[in-house]
């Protein structure tokens, strides 16, 4: 999310996708709200962060509780400024930027993979229906399909023969994130799908 404080909400923080995307949004000059399930999910990014200088809070939430999630966001804002609720604050700014996370199974079903398609297909109906209505007061809303194993340490440790180039690279996945989010309003990208080479689609 984006707002005149410059404050970005990571949901989701691991060492992989959410660190990264954390680290760039920084790197943007943004203060980092990292949110995760577990507190040793935070604590090392968190960490990184702190010592090349930036600004971040840490809130334990359980991203399948919107109480939870309400309670995290709220202290969020109350950490960088008081501001309104997270959509509410964007609409008054008109701006700010709500980027969505797909996967394979936000396009198609699989055997046994019946309960995330199901979840994915709906987050993408979700970000299509805000895109929607939310985009002609300035809200930019993007769901990204990543369709294929992002290269985290657990990731590559249990593949110690697979090709690293058939990862995705988290780091490269944020700055693809960081460039929708600084798009001008004359060229938004809705949907984007990200693979790596050697992924068959």
């Amino acid at each position: 999310m984006a707002s005149k404080k410059l404050v970005a909400a990571v949901v989701g923080v691991g060492p992989g996708l959410g660190a990264s995307l954390a680290k760039r949004f920084a790197a943007g000059g943004y203060s980092i709200g990292l949110i995760a399930r577990k507190e040793s999910s935070l604590q090392s990014v968190q960490r990184e962060l702190e010592q090349n200088g930036h600004t971040v809070l840490s809130v334990t939430a359980d991203a399948g509780d919107v109480s939870s999630v309400k309670n995290a966001f709220d202290t969020i804002r109350k950490k960088f400024g008081n501001e309104p609720e997270v959509l509410p604050s964007m609409i008054k700014n008109g701006k700010g930027t709500i980027l969505f996370t797909g996967a394979t199974a936000s396009l198609r079903g699989s055997v046994g993979f019946a309960g995330i398609a199901t979840s994915k297909f709906a987050l993408r109906v979700l970000a299509q229906s805000m895109a929607r209505e939310f985009g002609p007061q300035g809200i930019h809303v993007t769901h990204i399909i990543i369709d294929g194993q992002i290269n985290t340490p657990s990731q590559v440790q249990r593949q110690p023969g697979k090709d690293i180039n058939s990862f995705i690279n988290s780091d490269t996945i944020a700055e693809t994130y960081w460039q929708l989010h600084i798009q001008p309003r004359t060229t938004w990208t809705h949907e984007l799908d990200i693979r790596p080479s050697v992924e068959k689609f």
